[in-house]
């Protein structure tokens, strides 16, 4: 080795020839010069080589993961199966020892672990609003009026406690909790205080003048109109009234405007109240909606012309009317027509009362409500539009702002929609999850979760807690809870890039329908999910069900989704430039199907969807065991059972009532002799469509539930029925004896009834003397309002009447009808024969308030 060249150098210059031809075999006939000069091109051989070597090998690994994949999703399905069956059956042996044997240590420390680990994932806010909606029932379920001071008094100490907690580092959660159920019960209280006023208290003829605030069409050339800033003309002059009043219009030739000013001659009453116990109570509706007389005109309105120009509101409600004419125009006043502006523009009045009945027997009746179906379609259309319209342009697509874009156009889009809908309170809790699902979109968060809802939940209630007591929005909130519980267990079997079991033999005609199949399987599981969930509400408040309502939704939802609606929105698009033939003719097939659909379940139901009146703690409880089946850790879901299961108790053993009267004793529905349901109205109306519907029937069955002469004995100073429960035998197959109730028109025969029958209805003010057992007259009328009596079963029984309910309580609510003061001590019976007045000096107007004693006649 030379000096200065180091091994390493010797090896890089003559060292590579040698090495090579010790790795060639003896029978390679080349040289190692031969090698060097083609070693360049024996590379790029070699290169493609290992490519394709490589390739192979990725194709087996390939198949040989695909094998491995199919064997062990088909072992995990059955050791799944294994184990989710020996699971089951643990929980059960587990839950019968734990009912035998309670360990309540380990109970209470499983909860508090699962609800801290509930927290821990954001979901206390969940509890908060459910805190706030307790402590708005609450108030409302008070039965007298509690003091104002002492609501606002419990928010602010609450607070500071909170607040100092938090300060010290101790947990607050339960103090939470309860500080907002405060605040929950102080602004219920806040907005009765706000909505209070002072209405009508009896019924007058008066000329009065306002401003059109809402328009309603009742039937054909007839309106219900709202008036607002209202003015009463005497011949002492004008005089501003404090509240708006509801006129009902007939004949007229053109439809009312919204602003125009109205003059006319009107017979105005106070509010009504619930028909019947637990029924529709519009004077609570029209206390919180500052209607504090309704009534019918006496004249032809004269329209004034308004100053000022009309408001934003009634700008919009012009564009909806506008809109729905255009619509009934172009499909030339259809049955069709009058859906698509229901769904559109959320207008009802159109829709024929047969339609309303067919899609409410099939279960579509929330079709018709726009809530977070409508609102859904209309915002992801609008985002998948944008997005795709600003995918064609290459700078946005690579700044990635079509996401945000998308996003802003399906707000607006939600927005505009919620204007051009009315804004119900469905559209409005639709509408503000549609902005947290955007919004959360937008930050990288979870959109569909139960915080959203629960957000909507409390800032609806602190807006408009009255709300929590209509069935809209009961039905609604309820509906969406169940839908995104029963979402957080089958989320992982919707999504398409989850991976899937493949069955042994299964064709490609079964992949290709494998997805429209889980569609159709996650309808039907919508429907009867949200129908389960909204069942009690519906049989609480309407006494109906709608028992196929999942056949129902199968047929008719997939044309409202992918026909309607998006036909529906180009229309509502191309109305601007006269282009919306088209898509309203397409949509008007579409509905057509629907609405054949709807007849044809309905035919099916037809006898099973009434139920009547039942045990109204059954429902609460029914409904709370929903609610904690769908917020409940896992485990924690087995307290719904025992409120399940008293609530079917509570159905099984409190009947429904034997004898209802509503409307001061004129309508009276009872059982006869063979255990009939009987009817006292004369004709049919809405008192007497309520009492049926509380028996279990519909409102076409009226003739057969009128009563006869055979079934009353009847003179010229009253009636006499025969009241018999339910159960019209004992045990022993005897019959019952009768319970007598007596309807008693003048005071001549009064004093005689009350020793014969055991009930007396009367719109005079009875004695104090009257020995009957419950007595009903104008005065107890004015103050409790309608009843339902229960009759005692047990046969020659010293009383008759087992339990007595009450429209309201004994302490009138602000929103309960007042007893006007001008006829409140109208009438009092200081003798047998003869009515005393001892009040104000008496008018004819007050007609109908004395129902037809003493010197005045029967309106």
């Amino acid at each position: 080795m030379r000096e200065g060249q180091s091994s390493s150098d010797k090896t890089q210059s003559g060292g590579s020839a040698p090495r090579i031809d010790e790795l060639c075999l003896k029978g390679d006939k080349f040289s190692s010069r031969a090698f060097e000069g083609d070693l360049l091109p024996a590379e790029g051989v070699l290169e493609a080589a290992k490519t394709q070597q490589r390739r192979k090998t990725q194709i087996n690994a390939k198949n040989a993961h695909s094998n491995a994949t199919k064997g062990f999703h088909e072992e995990n399905q059955r050791v799944g199966i294994q184990e989710h069956c020996v699971a089951a059956a643990l929980a059960t042996r587990a839950a019968l020892f734990w009912i035998m044997r309670p360990d309540w240590p380990a109970a209470m420390g499983y909860a508090r672990t699962a609800l801290s680990q509930d927290w821990d994932r954001g979901q206390g806010i969940v509890w908060y609003a459910l805190s706030h909606m307790a402590g708005v029932l609450v108030y409302f379920w008070l039965p007298a009026e509690p003091y104002s001071v002492l609501s606002g008094l419990s928010v602010i100490l609450l607070g500071l406690f909170a607040f100092r907690r938090l300060k010290g580092g101790r947990s607050t959660i339960g103090l939470t909790a309860l500080l907002f159920f405060a605040l929950g019960f102080f602004l219920s209280d806040l907005r009765v205080e706000f909505a209070r006023g002072d209405p009508l208290e009896r019924s007058v003829t008066r000329k009065v003048e306002g401003v059109v605030t809402g328009i309603k069409q009742s039937g054909q050339h007839s309106y219900s109109v709202i008036l607002g800033e209202v003015l009463e003309h005497s011949k002492k002059g004008t005089t501003p009234l404090g509240y708006k009043i509801r006129l009902s219009l007939k004949g007229m030739k053109e439809a009312p405007v919204m602003g125009d000013k109205m003059q006319l001659k009107a017979r105005l009453l106070p509010p009504g109240g619930a028909v019947r116990p637990g029924g529709y109570d519009f004077a609570r509706t029209a206390f919180f909606d500052g209607i504090g007389a309704v009534g019918y005109a006496l004249s032809r309105p004269v329209v004034l012309a308004r100053e000022g120009g009309t408001g934003f509101l009634q700008r919009v409600d012009t564009i909806r009317s506008g809109i729905a004419g255009r619509i009934r125009r172009v499909l030339d006043y259809s049955p069709e027509s009058a859906f698509a502006v229901a769904l559109l523009v959320g207008k009802r009045d159109y829709l024929a009362s047969a339609d309303k009945d067919a899609l409410r027997n099939a279960g579509l009746a929330h079709v018709l409500a726009i809530s977070g179906m409508h609102m859904g379609l209309v915002t992801s259309l609008v985002f998948l539009a944008a997005r795709l319209v600003l995918s064609l342009s290459h700078s946005l697509a690579l700044k990635g702002h079509i996401h945000v874009y998308a996003s802003i156009a399906a707000l607006i889009a939600a927005t505009v929609y919620l204007g051009l809908s009315g804004a119900s309170v469905a559209t409005q809790r639709a509408y503000l999850m549609a902005v947290l699902i955007l919004c959360a979109g937008l930050l990288g968060r979870r959109a569909f979760s139960l915080r959203g809802l629960a957000l909507a939940c409390l800032l609806l209630l602190s807006l408009r807690p009255e709300e929590v007591l209509s069935p809209g929005f009961q039905m609604s909130f309820i509906a969406v809870l169940a839908l995104l519980s029963a979402y957080s267990f089958g989320k992982d079997w919707l999504r398409d890039d989850r991976e899937v079991v493949v069955l042994k033999g299964k064709t490609g005609v079964l992949l290709t329908l494998r997805r429209p199949a889980k569609w159709l399987f996650a309808c039907a599981m919508t429907s009867l999910i949200a129908g389960a969930a909204t069942a009690p509400i519906a049989a609480m408040h309407f006494e109906q069900i709608a028992p196929y309502g999942v056949v129902g939704n199968v047929l008719a939802m997939p044309l409202v989704t992918f026909v309607v609606m998006p036909l529906g929105l180009l229309a509502l698009l191309t109305i601007p430039f006269g282009a919306d033939a088209f898509f309203l003719q397409g949509m008007e097939v579409g509905l057509s199907l629907v609405l054949k659909a709807a007849y044809w379940v309905s035919a099916l139901s037809d006898g099973l969807t009434n139920l009547g009146a039942a045990s109204a703690s059954g429902y609460l409880l029914v409904i709370l065991a929903s609610i904690t089946l769908c917020i409940m850790p896992l485990r924690l879901k087995w307290l719904s059972v025992p409120a399940f299961a008293v609530g079917f108790i509570g159905f099984a053993v409190e009947r429904p009532p034997d004898v209802m009267i509503a409307d001061a004793g004129k309508h009276i529905g009872f059982y006869g002799e063979d255990g009939s349901f009987l009817l006292t109205s004369s004709r049919m109306s809405f008192a007497a469509d309520s009492l049926l519907r509380a028996g279990g029937y519909s409102a076409n069955s009226f003739k057969e539930h009128k009563v006869r002469a055979p079934d009353r004995s009847c003179d010229e100073e009253g009636c006499v029925l025969a009241l018999y429960p339910q159960a019209v035998t004992g045990n022993g197959g005897d019959q019952k004896p009768s319970v007598l109730l007596a309807q008693s028109k003048g005071m001549s025969v009064l004093e005689a009834d009350c020793q014969l029958a055991s009930i007396i209805v009367t719109q005079a003010q009875a004695p104090s003397s009257c020995n009957a057992e419950l007595v009903l007259d104008q005065k107890i009328f004015g103050e409790r309002g309608s009843v339902y009596i229960w009759l005692s079963d047990q046969a020659e029984s010293g009383h008759k009447i087992k339990k007595v309910r009450w429209a309201y309580d004994a302490q009138r609510r602000p929103w309960n009808p007042k007893l006007p003061k001008a006829t409140s001590a109208l009438i009092a019976a200081e003798e047998r024969n003869h009515l005393a007045l001892n009040a104000d000096a008496p008018r004819a107007e007050d007609a109908s308030f004395v129902g037809g004693v003493g010197r005045f006649k029967r309106d």
